[in-house]
């Protein structure tokens, strides 16, 4: 991130990311790049004067393309590399509509009911690092302080992985710890496993598509929608409605062809059984107050 933040400071901030020789920054330029991946905003149908904050705004991508609809925007995040690529970023687009406070979600200097939209995009996962007592406990503690921060009929979007995604099934590592079969286990065996591979305990709990709709009404949330974000929430190419039949539709007709008669038995198998919907890789969740 110096580095990268002394390229944006001498150069154009696109072209400090483009031109890093760092593998992890090339991976992650795509990303950072792409502000169609807040489209999800066109679905909450806010206008144009309201305010949105941003949880966790990270690079920016997801405050850059919000200010392009709202009037005012807070991007909030508490790493101060981070901070410095979006002051290059934001000055050099010309976005001065765009406010970077460097904080946490535990640390909001807002009254109740400041905003109409908030903004957690691979966020919720990571509030329970560097605090004590239960993760669970501590997600349900900060979307209910996002619940009060929202005015009436306003929106919390979340962006998140899936818990029971199927690769979790075959061995794929938890992306945020990098072990396999946390996210599956049952929590307290979930913190054993992970104290065995020299973690202090699993601290990043996921949740089902229940298990997120269940939280969210926990903390207040009393209309919540939840999407497939396919192939990702942070590459959303579509989004699904979970809660009806269009992902079979989708799945037959344009998520490709497997190869293997293998994979084609169990994706059929899955897919008329229902619950291949319910075992993709991450969701964007739309609450509303």
């Amino acid at each position: 991130m110096l580095e990268v933040n002394r390229r944006a400071e001498n150069s154009a901030w696109k072209s400090a990311l483009i031109e890093s020789s760092d593998p992890v920054v090339q991976r992650a330029s795509e990303m950072i790049l792409n502000i169609e991946r807040a489209n999800w905003q066109l679905l909450v149908n806010l206008p144009s004067e309201s305010r949105v904050l941003d949880v966790g705004a990270g690079m920016g991508t997801n405050s850059h393309a919000l200010s392009l609809y709202y009037r005012e925007v807070v991007a909030l995040e508490p790493v101060a590399e981070r901070v410095r690529f979006m002051q290059q970023r934001f000055a050099q687009e010309g976005l001065s509509n765009i406010r970077i406070l460097r904080s946490s979600i535990w640390e909001l200097p807002f009254g109740q009911e400041s905003f109409d939209l908030v903004a957690m995009n691979g966020v919720l996962e990571w509030v329970a690092e560097g605090q004590t007592g239960d993760p669970g406990e501590l997600q349900e503690k900060a979307l209910s302080k996002i619940h009060r921060l929202l005015r009436p009929n306003g929106y919390l979007y979340l962006g998140i992985e899936n818990r029971i995604m199927l690769g979790h099934f075959f061995g794929c590592p938890d992306p945020h710890c990098s072990i396999p079969f946390t996210a599956i286990l049952p929590r307290p065996l979930a913190h054993w496993y992970a104290r065995r591979h020299g973690l202090s305990g699993y601290r990043n709990y996921l949740y089902s598509g229940r298990g997120y709709r269940k939280l969210l009404q926990r903390a207040g949330f009393n209309h919540v929608e939840i999407y497939i974000a396919v192939p990702s929430y942070n590459h959303p190419r579509f989004l699904i409605p979970l809660k009806n039949n269009i992902f079979s539709h989708y799945s037959q007709n344009f998520s490709g062809v497997q190869t293997r008669w293998s994979r084609r038995f169990v994706h059929r198998v899955l897919l008329n059984s229902g619950l291949l919907k319910n075992l993709q890789y991450s969701y964007v969740i739309l609450a509303r107050k």
